[in-house]
C-alpha cells in the first residue's frame, strides 16, 4: 500500500495523477518541524520531508510512504504559512512583482528505510497587485495554508509566470522525479 504523508489536496491531486487507480491512504504526519536546526534551506527542506515520512514508517512497516515539503524563499529567507492575514498580506507584498524560489524535497520510505529522496527546485514571478486584490486573496483565506502565502493554483487571485522548473514542484510534489522514483522501485 502507498501511504501519503500529507493532508494537501494538492500533492493528493498529483499523487493520484501519478499512479492512476492504485490504492492509497492519506495519513497526516505529526512530526514537529521546529525540531530540527538546520541553516542550509535545501537540507533542512529535506530533513522535514524524510522526518515527516519516518513517523508515519514507523507505524506502517510493509507500506511505501510518500513525503514531502514545500518551502518558499525569498532573498535568502524562508517564508512559512502566515501567522495570520496581516503576515499573509505582508508577504504578498513582499513577493509582487518579483521572483522566488520554491523548493520541495520528498521522499519514499519502506520499513523505516529512505528508497529514494530528491529535491527540486522551481522559480516563479508573481505579477505586481493592487492592495485591494491582496486584500480580496487574503480574505479568501486561501493563503493562511501556504507556504509563501500563495497557491499558484489560485489563478482568479495570482498571476504569476514559472521562470523554471514545474507547476507541480511548486504546488507540493516533483511529479516527473516521484514518478522515475516510483517506476525504478516497481511501484507503478
Amino acid at each position: 500500500m502507498i501511504i501519503l504523508a500529507s493532508q494537501s489536496p494538492r500533492r493528493e491531486e498529483i499523487l493520484k495523477s501519478v499512479i492512476g487507480d492504485l490504492p492509497f491512504k492519506i495519513i497526516p504526519s505529526n512530526f514537529d518541524e521546529d525540531k530540527i536546526d538546520e541553516k542550509d534551506l535545501k537540507k533542512l527542506c529535506l530533513l522535514e520531508a524524510v522526518n515527516k515520512g519516518m513517523v508515519i514508517s514507523e507505524k506502517n512497516r510493509d507500506d511505501y510512504i510518500i513525503s514531502a515539503d514545500t518551502m518558499v524563499y525569498f532573498q535568502g529567507r524562508k517564508l512559512g504559512k502566515p501567522k495570520d492575514k496581516e503576515d499573509a498580506f505582508s508577504t504578498l507584498k513582499e513577493l509582487q512583482n518579483n521572483t522566488h524560489e520554491i523548493v520541495t524535497a520528498q521522499c519514499i520510505i519502506k520499513d523505516g528505510k529512505i528508497l529514494k529522496e530528491s529535491i527540486c527546485t522551481s522559480v516563479l514571478f508573481i505579477d505586481k497587485m493592487d492592495d485591494e486584490k491582496i486584500k480580496e486573496y487574503v480574505d479568501t483565506l486561501s493563503p493562511l495554508d501556504k507556504a509563501g502565502s500563495y497557491g499558484i493554483q489560485d489563478e482568479k487571485y495570482i498571476s504569476s509566470k514559472i521562470i523554471s522548473g514545474e507547476r507541480e514542484t511548486i504546488m507540493g510534489l516533483c511529479k516527473k522525479q516521484l514518478i522515475l522514483d516510483l517506476k525504478s522501485l516497481n511501484i507503478i
